[in-house]
């Protein structure tokens, strides 16, 4: 069962950034639209890599997909095609490596800049690959931020099985139960309410907080 979006958030009735750290031992967070704000880049990026193959990606179902690792977008988008998934993952990496750095989501990382202040250990928890995650973490400041990162090489699953959350619980050493996690995408707050953690999700940049899954 994949989670739902919450509802749109009121920016008036948004928990304090204390308020959510409240009772919590550790803080994991997606990267792709939690931290950094690079839906469209990333969008625009798969659809001119795909175009010479024929394929259109409608915004919409991205949105409800983009949380996935990229070859599982692409085998989605293909259906019954057989597309040269090792040409196109490349093509759109390139493409991503070579444009502008995405900008920062503010109330992810004020959150995590208070979390640093209480001591509580921070991760990285992304279905992105290492090579465009390392470039824009190594920023002064940001590294600091997120010490621990884990990426689509981590683990042998992506979201939205549990594995990239819990492996970054078990790095900073901390119960899942016990950690804070962030994400923007269905299949990632699946992930990480799978793992057992209790989740905010990134909605119009406000963090909102999510209820765990109910069975059926």
């Amino acid at each position: 069962m994949t989670a739902n979006l919450p509802p749109q958030p009121d920016p008036a009735a948004a928990p304090e950034v204390d308020e959510l750290l409240q009772d919590v031992d550790g803080v994991v967070v997606d990267w792709d639209g939690t931290v950094v704000d690079n839906a469209e880049i990333r969008l625009s990026a798969l659809q001119q890599a795909l175009t010479p193959h024929g394929v259109d990606v409608d915004p919409q179902w991205y949105a409800l997909n983009c949380g996935l690792p990229i070859r599982e977008v692409i085998a989605r988008l293909a259906g019954p095609r057989t597309l040269p998934v090792e040409e196109i993952v490349p093509a759109s990496r390139r493409l991503l490596l070579n444009g502008p750095p995405p900008r920062l989501i503010d109330s992810t990382v004020k959150l995590l800049r208070r979390a640093e202040a209480l001591g509580l250990p921070r991760a990285v928890a992304s279905a992105a690959a290492r090579v465009l995650i390392h470039p824009v973490i190594d920023r002064p400041g940001l590294g600091e931020l997120l010490p621990v990162v884990v990426t689509a090489e981590s683990v042998a699953r992506g979201k939205p099985a549990p594995d990239a959350y819990l492996e970054a619980a078990r790095l900073i050493g901390r119960a899942p139960a016990r950690c804070l996690a962030v994400d923007d995408a269905p299949d990632g707050i699946t992930s990480a309410l799978e793992a057992g953690m209790r989740m905010l999700a990134v909605r119009d940049g406000l963090l909102i907080p999510v209820p765990g899954l109910t069975p059926g």
